[in-house]
């Protein structure tokens, strides 16, 4: 089912988070959670979630509860049409057992989430989250990612500051923490992505948005390739998936992290110019400067087309970010020095 996603790693991450009416797996229930698998190029190749019934042998944390009352919407769904936990976790290792090859757990922090999982499948389906002696069956491999650590080392920080508090939502795919356990395992597989993503990036590119160029493999090596070598120096984008995505314009003088489809880091470039136009008014000087095709108008015109229209609609009126930039570095593979 998984697909090698680079010549790096081809693991299936299964990044997860829980709720839970308490902090210990020892006194406490988990009441539900949620996986996202993905692989290294960030792929998201599917996603579990269930809710479970309390556990009769466990007792509720009454801070936890009171804190619960704050968050209704959320405990309502983390305790609505819940299963025996030995039905859910069944289900849990046959959707994790689905996915070909190695595969990784991974949460934030692994310290909390980890144990709980762990527990319940060594209670309810005779395997383990982290490996040791005994016959258990295996479902993942290696101690699992915390990836508040990776969060820790990615940013180059001491120990005390290791944690995914006061990041930009766009790291997390604009995807707000809201306590459903599937929306945060989507947030925190979105933050592993761009972790993959600038991880060998000398440390002053680390903090940069990235900037992902068209929509297929194809496509989007073929743009890149055009970027790194000078050819394409401009990029357009429809104004109103900046509007429904809450996601701010481009700045003059902001820099990008480009990667390719294989998601390693190809070029840093910075925003020289930001004009909103219609479709329309775009002229052959912008197209030009687009770098594709044989650089007419005409190339331009129907390629874009094309890629609106599959893209959320095109129209000759619609609204275009036309953005012009520059290349500030190229990378090779290797790019961990400073």
């Amino acid at each position: 089912m998984s697909s090698t996603s680079s010549d790096i790693d081809d693991t299936v991450y299964i990044v997860t988070d829980i709720e839970t009416d308490g902090p210990s797996p020892l006194r406490n229930s988990m009441l539900s959670f949620a996986s996202v698998a993905m692989n290294r190029r960030g792929d998201f190749l599917g996603e579990f979630e269930v809710v479970l019934e309390p556990r009769a042998d466990r007792a509720s944390d009454p801070e936890t509860m009171q804190w619960w009352e704050t968050e209704p919407e959320a405990y309502k769904a983390a305790t609505t049409n819940a299963l025996p936990p030995e039905k859910a976790m069944a289900e849990y290792v046959n959707w994790v057992e689905s996915f070909d090859g190695r595969k990784a757990f991974a949460s934030a922090p692994l310290i909390f989430d980890g144990p709980f999982v762990d527990h319940y499948l060594d209670q309810f389906a005779n395997t383990r989250v982290f490996g040791g002696p005994g016959k258990q069956a295996r479902i993942f491999a290696g101690g699992g990612v915390d990836i508040y650590s990776v969060a820790g080392m990615v940013a180059n920080a001491p120990h005390e500051n290791w944690t995914t508090r006061g990041i930009p939502d766009s790291w997390i795919g604009n995807q707000p923490h809201t306590h459903f356990a599937i929306d945060d395992a989507r947030g925190f597989a979105h933050l592993l992505k761009r972790f993959f993503i600038v991880g060998g990036l000398a440390a002053k590119y680390r903090n940069l948005e990235c900037a992902e160029f068209g929509d297929g493999q194809e496509l989007r090596d073929a743009l890149v390739e055009l970027i790194v070598s000078g050819k394409k120096t401009a990029t357009c984008g429809s104004f109103a998936i900046y509007e429904e995505e809450g996601e701010p314009l481009p700045k003059v003088g902001e820099r990008f992290i480009v990667p390719d489809w294989a998601g390693n880091p190809k070029c840093i470039i910075e925003t020289i110019s930001v004009e909103v136009k219609r479709f329309d008014e775009v002229d052959q000087d912008f197209a030009r400067a687009e770098g594709e095709g044989d650089l007419s108008f005409a190339f331009w015109r129907d390629a874009h087309i094309e890629f609106f229209t599959r893209n959320g609609g095109y129209s000759p009126d619609m609204k275009l970010v036309c953005e012009r930039f520059e290349l500030i570095e190229a990378f090779e593979l290797e790019t961990t020095k400073e």
